[in-house]
């Protein structure tokens, strides 16, 4: 509980920061992301939060601006869906995504340093990269 309302205090300092303001929307799409065990949809979130409270189009600013403030990344699927998770307080990871369910598990190994490191050889900087891995869940099996 601690740590959640820690991650909580944190991202709203960051919205904060960049001069966002704190709105009722922002908070509980805050929660809500802070307790999900898995990246989340605009439209499951709007789910979870209820139709009836917040609107979609709502949902969907408040997830660019998290993702703006560096507070959620955006994690694009093949079929172009977005998902959003909270920023990992550990480390950088990626995912691996059913094409059918859209489920997203997390991988938290990283080998994409060799690659960066020769694009520094090669003459770019503030090299970064997106890699996110596709395939079918066994559920969806």
């Amino acid at each position: 509980m601690e740590s959640t309302n820690q991650h909580y205090d944190e991202a709203i300092s960051s919205l904060k920061r960049e001069r966002y303001r704190i709105t009722e929307p922002r908070k509980a799409l805050l929660r809500l992301l802070i307790e999900a065990e898995k990246p989340l949809s605009a439209e499951e979130a709007h789910a979870a939060l209820g139709a009836d409270c917040y609107d979609l189009v709502t949902v969907y600013r408040n997830l660019e601006t998290f993702d703006s403030a560096g507070i959620a990344t955006r994690i694009p699927t093949e079929a172009g869906k977005s998902l959003y998770e909270l920023n990992a307080e550990e480390h950088h990871h990626h995912h691996i995504i059913c094409r059918k369910c859209h489920k997203a598990e997390r991988l938290d190994h990283c080998e994409i340093e060799k690659l960066e490191t020769l694009a520094t050889k090669l003459g770019f900087t503030e090299v970064t990269h997106v890699l996110e891995l596709y395939g079918v869940c066994d559920d969806c099996r």
